[in-house]
């Protein structure tokens, strides 16, 4: 029996849908990769098809020549981080990591985490380290991504699952969940990124914390979801130096997930509720508000947003029970071309290699 069959019965018994939505705040396939060999040196995107349990990747100066990497047979991946050719892909309800080499496109090895750990997002240490979030466990593991190995668990808050770096240090988002509902304010678990010795806890004033980014400043912001159906969404902001919650915003809407900076002046944010909205960090005030959320492709709703190196926009279409596709936005947040990926895109992140 492999190990993702051990899981499998329990993941077709959970519901598939509050999982997502609890992850994204946070089937069989060929092993085989499809299409050419994609070309070196170019900005690549990285699409997460959760449903369809594989990663879709493309050049983007080149979307038409794209590739499906299965990642499976089973899983509930949202996100993923990126190092040059390498991608570590957490499996969510499945305790284990999948490790891709993007340029053969295919997964060269899958570790096991530790029993009942889950594991939703992740981070690059240095290029052989990677942070994996336990939520079930409230732990981070450190995977070598080269070896396939497993390091000793490092404590953090109650369902960690993102990351930010800045200062030297890496901030373990922790959305203080019990039952996939919050049981208290969100956290930040703070770590050297050297030595990964932990270095304290920063309170946040928001529920729910998850999608994370990190201004030119250095400064983190923190989009604290709230419950379901109470349009509870807050921002909180925190001065890594201090290690302290710096400020804190109101009226960001029904659980509202990834936040992105596309410029200082301009923190995008996206909600399976709304679109995408924006604010602005400089004037704390909003040039789109929740209700007056941009519907990529007519709409209005958005499984996230990206932002790639070269300052373009991105949003995924939110749909699972079919194929599915990202839009390329222009600066007005209008859709300028359509790119097909895979079913229930959740995460989107950059590489070139």
């Amino acid at each position: 029996m492999t190990y993702f069959q051990t899981h499998r019965s329990l993941y077709r018994i959970l519901p598939r849908c509050l999982i997502l939505a609890v992850l994204v705040l946070a089937g069989c396939s060929d092993s085989s990769p499809s299409g050419p060999e994609l070309p070196t040196g170019e900005l690549t995107a990285v699409v997460v098809n959760s449903v369809e349990v594989t990663l879709t990747v493309f050049p983007v100066a080149d979307p038409s020549d794209r590739r499906t990497v299965p990642l499976g047979p089973e899983g509930s991946p949202v996100g993923a981080s990126v190092r040059g050719e390498l991608a570590v892909v957490p499996m969510g309800i499945v305790p284990a990591v999948a490790i891709v080499d993007l340029a053969a496109g295919e997964v060269i090895r899958t570790v096991a985490l530790p029993e009942g750990s889950g594991a939703t997002g992740s981070h690059f240490v240095n290029d052989s380290i990677a942070l994996v979030a336990n939520p079930g466990l409230n732990t981070v593991s450190p995977v070598n991504v080269l070896r396939g190995t497993v390091g000793a668990a490092i404590d953090a808050g109650r369902y960690p699952q993102r990351f930010a770096e800045s200062g030297g240090r890496i901030f373990v988002v922790n959305s203080e969940l019990e039952n996939f509902a919050p049981a208290g304010n969100g956290t930040l678990t703070v770590l050297d990124a050297g030595t990964l010795e932990m270095l304290g806890t920063v309170e946040l004033s928001g529920e729910n914390s998850g999608g994370v980014t990190v201004a030119s400043d250095g400064r983190l912001f923190i989009m604290n979801s709230g419950r379901f159906g109470q349009a509870s969404g807050t921002l909180s902001v925190v001065d890594p130096a201090s290690m302290s919650e710096v400020g804190f915003h109101s009226g960001f809407g029904e659980f509202p997930g990834t936040v992105v900076f596309q410029s200082n002046t301009r923190l995008l944010f996206s909600s399976w509720s709304f679109g995408i909205a924006e604010w602005n960090p400089s004037t704390g005030s909003f040039a789109r508000a929740p209700d007056a959320a941009a519907a990529p492709g007519g709409i209005p709703s958005a499984a996230g947003v990206a932002i790639d190196p070269e300052g373009g926009i991105w949003s995924l279409k939110p749909v699972c029970d079919a194929p599915s596709s990202v839009f390329e936005l222009n600066a007005e947040l209008e859709v300028r071309s359509e790119v097909p990926v895979g079913l229930c895109p959740t995460g989107m992140v950059f590489t070139t290699f």
